[in-house]
Formats: structure tokens, sequence, C-alpha cells
């Protein structure tokens, strides 16, 4: 359970020293991996910052999320066939929803995670619009490298859709989940919604 607590904070805020000389001579300025490192260290200064208050914070992480991250590409993905039988309404509920419940799991999490040990290790194009940044991290109680892989898109700017850690896809994993509830529950959305909801509400309590 622990390690995948960890796994679940790195999926959305993970972070690096990413300061160090060399780093922007190694990846140019406009690469798939410069974007991961200028989002890295953005949240970074944001989750740790000691100057900030907590709504402050929370605001700055929210902004991360809703620039780097194509939320909405991720939301329709995760519901997989439940999003085409979804209304619209149901769609943009379920989008609002999803985006709370990405910010409030993870970034919680997160939150004093130093990252001195992060790196990039390269990069790999899918496809014309989608490269795969490669990065590890030593776990912060063992010091032992977990990979990373994170998927980005350039759709007239590039966008986050994605994060394997240890091989374990992120999006994927959360697309099982709900399938799995939805698939028990006679694919009745607004009961996901409303569990992920009552999520939210216990992390916040704690």
């Amino acid at each position: 359970m622990r390690t995948r607590h960890f796994i679940y904070g790195l999926a959305i805020f993970l972070l690096a020293s990413l300061c160090a000389p060399g780093f922007a001579a190694e990846f140019n300025g406009g690469a798939p991996s410069a974007f991961v490192a200028k989002l890295a260290h953005a949240a970074l200064l944001s989750a740790n910052s000691k100057t900030l208050t907590s709504a402050d914070r929370q605001r700055k992480l929210e902004g991360l999320l809703d620039t780097d991250f194509d939320v909405p590409r991720i939301s329709s993905f995760v519901l997989g066939r439940y999003w085409q039988k979804a209304s619209n309404t149901e769609r943009q509920e379920f989008a609002a929803v999803f985006r709370d419940f990405m910010l409030r799991v993870y970034s919680d999490r997160f939150t004093g995670y130093s990252g001195e040990s992060f790196r990039v290790i390269g990069q790999r194009a899918e496809n014309a619009s989608s490269t795969v940044v490669y990065t590890e991290i030593g776990e912060p109680t063992s010091g032992q490298p977990v990979k990373m892989e994170w998927r980005v898109i350039d759709r007239s700017g590039y966008r986050i859709v994605d994060l394997s850690i240890a091989g374990i896809s992120m999006a994927l994993t959360k697309r099982e989940e709900f399938a799995s509830y939805l698939q028990r529950n006679g694919g009745d959305l607004s009961g996901l919604i409303r569990q992920m909801q009552v999520k939210m509400s216990a992390q916040q309590s704690h």
C-alpha cells in the first residue's frame, strides 16, 4: 500500500532538482524533455514553498495541472467506452470532478518531497505528435531509483497525457479501476462521480 501511495503521489507532481549545471544545454528549450523539466521545477517550488499559504500553494498547483496536463483527454481515456455513452453534461461533470480528484489525491502526498536524485535519461518519439520522456528518481526512504515515463503530446503546445511509474501506467490503472466499478454498477457514472467526491472529502478531513 505504501508503494502504491508513493507511485500515485508521483503521478502528477513528481519533481526534481533540475537546476544542475548543464541540464539546459543537454535538453534544448523546445524539447519535450525540457518541458517536463520546467513543469517539475515549477511544481517543486510551489509544492514546497515556505512563503505560500496552503490556499496559494493549491492555486499554483491547480494552474500547473490545468496548463500542462491534458485533463479533458485523460478524462475521456480513463472512462473508455463509457465516455462515448455519457451525455455532454455527464462528461463535463466527470471531467471537473476527475480534475479535482487528481489534484487532491496526488498533491498532498507529494508535498515535502525534495527530489534530489531526479534526472532525465532521454526521450523517444512515438510519432509526429507523441514523445515519451524517460526519467528516474530515488525513492525517498530506500534511495533506489524508480523508472518513470512521461507521455507528452504536442498539439499546439506540449501536454502530459500519462505517466508510467515502474512500468505501471497511471492512465491505464485508473481506466481499469473505473471500468471495474462501472461494470459492477450497471454503468452508473453518477455513482462513480459520487464515490470520487466521497474519497476527496475523506482526504480533506485527514
